[in-house]
């Protein structure tokens, strides 16, 4: 493959995740183009959900998107990517070794910090997410199902933090993409949703999750 070539699987996935942010401005607020947003959003977690490498080409291609955002100043963007940045990495089975995927996304989100409130708010909220993933891996993921399950969180003095049991994971797996995708799907049906009440429902339910 030449320098720069995508795979089909990758040019799919760019298309799917791109038909989602379509028509995110102020102006668009029709009952069609909301149940089409949920639609896109749908096609695009049942196209990631084939394959766990499928997260980590979606994970790259919102960090791209984001940083296309950032040198265009697209404001309405900037929070619609940060939830689904958010909810792929908490569905992300695994995060290989030598991956730098959160390093580039503390790095990209970074430059944020000096955009007005509610954005440089949204950023910092995922700066400190990336840093509890860097971290212990796997202790967002952990806490939700401890929230869900009525369980304590407890507090973890280790550097790492293991996953939970297999048999855990698998059965909150499908219920924890259905909830945080569904979370995804609601800011992104609200246009320009990166300002005012919107961005402090956004970090509400950011705590709500325990991160």
């Amino acid at each position: 493959m030449q320098p720069g070539a995508t795979t089909c699987t990758e040019d799919r996935i760019q298309h799917a995740l791109e038909r989602c942010l379509h028509g995110l401005s102020l102006g668009r607020r029709s009952t069609s183009w909301s149940a089409g947003l949920c639609l896109n959003c749908w096609s695009l977690q049942e196209l990631v959900s084939r394959d766990p490498g499928h997260f980590l080409i979606l994970l790259e291609q919102i960090l791209q998107k984001t940083r296309e955002v950032q040198e265009k100043g697209i404001y309405d963007l900037l929070t619609p990517l940060a939830l689904l940045f958010y909810s792929t990495v908490l569905c992300t089975p695994h995060f290989p070794p030598d991956s730098d995927l959160l390093l580039k996304a503390a790095s990209t989100y970074h430059r944020f910090l000096t955009w007005p409130v509610p954005y440089c708010s949204i950023c910092q909220e995922l700066l400190t997410f990336i840093d509890a993933e860097l971290k212990a891996p796997g202790i967002s993921y952990q806490r939700l199902v401890r929230a869900e399950q009525g369980l304590p969180i407890r507090s973890h003095r280790s550097s790492t933090v293991p996953r939970p049991w297999q048999s855990l994971r698998t059965s909150s797996r499908r219920l924890q993409r259905r909830r945080s995708w569904r979370l995804a799907s609601e800011m992104l049906q609200r246009p320009g949703s990166g300002s005012g009440p919107s961005c402090r429902r956004w970090e509400k339910k950011l705590a709500s999750l325990g991160c």
